[in-house]
């Protein structure tokens, strides 16, 4: 018999949430002290969490010669990413995800006066990086990663030593997550059985909206963007091109863990004509930066968590939340759950409130089967995509019987 995962636990702990909400009434604000604990854990790993696996992956990617292939490699992963992203804000908006919660006095948790555009991008380069990983400025804390990631690629050899140590906390912060995920059942329950219980079984009607919007996201994101830059750009019959392709992201929305489809998306790049080299150069760096799902999730679920909480996000905030949402996928793990961390990166860079991570957290196993299978299917369109404006000829089968492109 299989054994039941963390993230599985968690689902469980959330359905029984919703019983101990039912059954306690109003007394099931006893147990909301260990949600809150659950909160503060996951407080503590994201600084450590996000300097350690961000500026490591940079300094990877920085080390290799910044030609041509990696140049259109970055192209396609954010231009892809960016409808990711407005597919996402479009939706929530459109459909006021989250709306109807109902949360009470905590509406005023994270109130905050929105700062003009201009300042926010002023605030993103920090004056002092040790009092914004202090104070948790999320966006000073990546842009100062950013550069210290690509410095670090360029030193070469001499900034081994450094690389291997944040490599070695990147890993141990990886083991600290499993272990605060072993609690996450039972903050989630906690949480989720105060919601209820204060507030009644209506408040959990935006969950189904929230899930809904997600998938649908996802399925648009794929059908329409992927299928247009691969008809485009490769000169394939696109829905050929996703069938040929579908083992990979299959296995990852089984498995939510894009770096455990790596093996399976490099066969299946393959399989449509992608060379080793191409192949082998753009999909390990997708693991890495490339998490349209993710992003668009991240946007979904910040607007639902405003709405819950009666908060009315600006422009400016939103295109903080877009900004936030784009850099903090850079680091974000391909296993599964990682999403959870970056979601509170991306809330804390408008001051929406951390507690909204856990109501995400019960229905999250379920959006990240999704927005995985997304990320791998980003992967796979970017390499062939690449490997088409590079003079390679994908599979002939997959040409349309007319136009350009078949006698590439």
């Amino acid at each position: 018999m299989k054994k039941i995962g963390i993230l599985e636990r968690v689902l469980i702990g959330f359905g029984l949430g919703i019983i101990a909400g039912a059954i306690l009434g109003p007394e099931a604000a006893a147990l909301r002290f260990f949600g809150t604990i659950f909160i503060r854990l996951l407080s503590m790993l994201v600084v450590p969490l996000v300097v350690s696996t961000l500026a490591v992956g940079v300094a990877g990617i920085s080390g290799v010669k910044l030609g041509r292939v990696f140049g259109k490699t970055l192209f396609f992963y954010y231009v892809t990413c960016i409808f990711a992203l407005i597919i996402g804000l479009t939706l929530a908006n459109a459909t006021g995800v989250g709306r109807g919660m109902e949360l009470g006095q905590l509406r005023d948790v994270a109130q905050v006066t929105a700062p003009p555009f201009s300042e926010v991008l002023t605030n993103i380069v920090p004056t002092n990086i040790v009092d914004a990983m202090a104070k948790t400025t999320m966006l000073q804390i990546i842009f100062f990663t950013l550069m210290f990631g690509v410095a670090m690629g360029l030193a070469g050899r001499t900034a081994e030593p450094v690389r291997a140590v944040l490599g070695g906390v990147a890993d141990i912060m990886y083991r600290v997550v499993g272990m605060v995920m072993w609690y996450a059942p039972i903050g989630v329950f906690a949480l989720i059985a105060w919601t209820v219980g204060n507030h009644g079984l209506a408040v959990l009607r935006p969950f189904a909206l929230l899930i809904a919007i997600v998938y649908i996201g996802c399925i648009v994101h794929v059908f329409v963007v992927h299928a247009l830059f691969v008809a485009y750009f490769c000169r394939v019959n696109p829905l050929k091109f996703l069938v040929r392709v579908k083992d990979a992201p299959i296995f990852a929305f089984t498995t939510a863990s894009s770096s455990a489809t790596l093996p399976v998306t490099l066969r299946v790049v393959k399989q449509v004509g992608v060379s080793d080299g191409i192949a082998g150069f753009v999909l390990p760096i997708g693991a890495t930066v490339n998490m349209d799902g993710t992003a668009l999730y991240q946007t979904v679920a910040a607007v639902f968590i405003a709405n819950a909480f009666g908060i009315q996000l600006t422009i400016g905030q939103q295109l903080t939340i877009a900004v936030t949402a784009v850099l903090a996928s850079i680091g974000a793990a391909g296993v599964p759950g990682a999403g959870l961390i970056m979601l509170m990166t991306v809330l804390t860079s408008v001051g929406l409130p951390l507690e909204g991570t856990a109501l995400i957290a019960g229905v999250d196993r379920i959006l990240d089967m999704a927005r995985t299978a997304v990320n791998v299917v980003d992967d796979i369109t970017a390499a062939a995509m690449v490997a088409t404006t590079e003079g390679e000829r994908l599979s002939p089968d997959l040409y349309r019987s007319s136009g350009p492109g078949v006698a590439a």
